[in-house]
């Protein structure tokens, strides 16, 4: 395994790599590396300077959360506003993607929860132990259980997954996370998320294959019409038990079904699973909390999350990158201001 993680760094250039990453929708119709990028939020003008860098997600994802000083004449402006750009192409200003908070570079070697290899980049899970898994077997989690109808309808995140594990509290919260499914299946799971809606209203959906209408009927109403119109809607008149052809009396189908329909899940290896977290490898990390300045070499204590490093010795004060060793520059803040 040692020998296999000395090779991956070597591969990746992982001693200066690439925390973030986005959905390029417009251009690149994939998940690529994504570049940090922080504007005045009044006059949108790159000329804040910020009263301290960015330490974690939620500095950058909730707004007017941290401050700063705009050094443009003409505007008092005091917080900041974060987006993210494409790294795979050159974007115009007005160009942005959607950064996928749970995908980053596997600097940590953590196999994944699934196939156990060690791949870049991955997804790591926001449950307790921030399970790991890599983005081609997320993307075969989701279409299986997209496949079963196993995703879950949240009244406030709306049609979402949890961690592979099944750990609590660990529904994906950023539903663009899903567009690693790709165009086909990104477009059958926001149609099964809106039948969701449509069932958790108490409605039913139309059982013809062709047609698959939302309908939202009378309660205690048996006999329902798909009734055509708009566009929508093909006619069929079916039975809102067992969704066959309307019939009267009992339904016969529906007792052979109930046998059938007993739910399936996705099965993880317990000790996979141990060996997938990304915050065992944190405790190791947070232990080498020191590195020497590279101008000065005086040891230099790292206590939080972001990147940025200023030498405390009075006679250097040297700025610089913890990830990369260099002089602290605007692809340092781009690609990895916090980890």
């Amino acid at each position: 395994m040692l020998l296999f993680a000395v090779f991956f760094f070597f591969l990746t250039g992982a001693d200066s790599y690439n925390s973030f990453y986005v959905f390029c929708k417009n251009f690149c119709q994939a998940v690529k590396p994504g570049k940090l990028r922080v504007r005045c939020s009044a006059c949108k003008q790159g000329t804040l300077t910020l009263a301290r860098g960015p330490s974690c997600w939620d500095d950058v994802l909730i707004p007017n959360r941290l401050r700063g000083v705009c050094q443009s004449q003409t505007c008092n402006g005091n917080t900041a506003e974060f987006f993210f750009k494409c790294g795979a192409h050159p974007t115009t200003d007005s160009e942005t993607s959607v950064a996928l908070n749970l995908v980053t570079t596997n600097s940590r070697c953590i196999t994944c929860i699934t196939c156990t290899d060690i791949r870049s980049p991955v997804l790591v899970f926001q449950c307790v132990h921030r399970h790991v898994i890599c983005l081609d077997c997320f993307h075969l989690y989701c279409v299986t259980m997209l496949n079963d109808r196993q995703f879950i309808h949240d009244p406030q995140l709306g049609y979402s997954l949890p961690c592979v594990a099944g750990c609590p509290d660990s529904l994906i919260k950023e539903l663009h996370h899903f567009r690693i499914l790709g165009e086909e299946q990104y477009n059958r799971y926001q149609r099964y998320g809106a039948e969701e809606c449509v069932l958790q209203m108490g409605g039913v959906l139309c059982p013809t294959p062709s047609c698959g209408a939302g309908l939202l009927p009378e309660p205690g109403v048996r006999k329902i019409v798909c009734e055509p119109g708009n566009g929508v809607g093909c006619g069929f008149v079916f039975c809102r038990e067992c969704k066959e052809e309307y019939h009267e009396g009992e339904c016969i189908s529906l007792l052979s079904m109930q046998g059938a329909m007993a739910q399936k899940g996705y099965v993880v290896d317990e000790h996979a699973a141990m060996q997938a977290r990304w915050e065992e490898a944190s405790r190791e990390t947070i232990k080498k909390t020191t590195k020497p300045c590279p101008s000065c070499n005086i040891p230099v204590e790292k206590n939080g999350g972001c990147m940025h490093m200023k030498c405390p010795r009075p006679q250097c004060r040297f700025e610089w990158c913890w990830n990369c060793g260099l002089e602290w520059n605007r692809t340092c803040m781009g690609d990895h201001w916090f980890d």
